[in-house]
């Protein structure tokens, strides 16, 4: 059962060591694994109280989902910095390029591969880490995508379709590079790489966006 308490309340919360927290917890979860980290071991490893951690975070399983969430923002994906993002008017292709070129180094960061490699290894002892890695990561990413699509379509996309197409651009984006790198029979893509690479990606999800769509949209 996850570790739990209730947080206090009319204390205020230092982003400081909310940032300190969860960069202490990304780096014990990586060393020792989900299982083996304790809230105990944060608040140690942070150097503040078990009580302040408990004041930020309600147990380990939110704390694990928020270091998810923080390294998907660091690459600006989460579903706000998305649509944030369609303001600037770009095309949907641009958009696409850049945000493709944002998942790519986020699916490739050091860390990133890393807690990937712990959720496949415990998947099995601790199957709940599974889905607490795929709400936060992965499944948060399609969701966003969606938004995006859905924004883009104009109301010629349906929401079905929408999803559908994040999935697929998301599949794409991964494509057989993600495998590799996850086996270790690859190295991360360096920048001319990854513009190819997403190039190719835009290009396949623009042809089915059409196609979803009543009308047409470059």
């Amino acid at each position: 059962m996850p570790e739990q308490k209730n947080k206090r309340q009319g204390r205020p919360k230092s982003e400081e060591k909310h940032n300190l927290i969860l960069h202490s917890a990304s780096c014990l979860f990586i060393e020792n694994g989900f299982a083996n980290t304790s809230m105990d071991n944060v608040a140690k490893a942070s150097g503040v109280s078990k009580q302040t951690v408990y004041s930020h975070f309600d147990n380990k399983d939110a704390l694990f989902k928020a270091a998810i969430t923080k390294k998907c923002q660091s690459y600006q994906l989460d579903t706000n910095q998305l649509m944030q993002g369609t303001n600037a008017n770009l095309p949907l292709n641009h958009y696409l390029k850049q945000v493709g070129t944002q998942f790519i180094r986020l699916i490739q960061d050091p860390e990133a591969v890393a807690v990937f490699r712990l959720v496949i290894g415990e998947a099995q002892s601790t199957p709940h880490v599974a889905k607490l890695f795929y709400d936060a990561g992965p499944g948060a990413s399609i969701e966003a995508f969606s938004e995006v699509f859905f924004f883009y379509g104009k109301g010629a996309l349906t929401k079905a379709n929408s999803v559908q197409l994040a999935i697929d651009f998301c599949s794409l984006l991964q494509s057989d590079f993600h495998n590799k790198l996850l086996c270790g029979v690859q190295e991360a893509m360096l920048d001319e790489a990854i513009s190819a690479h997403v190039e190719i990606a835009v290009e396949k999800t623009l042809l089915l966006f059409n196609t979803y769509c009543t009308n047409k949209v470059e």
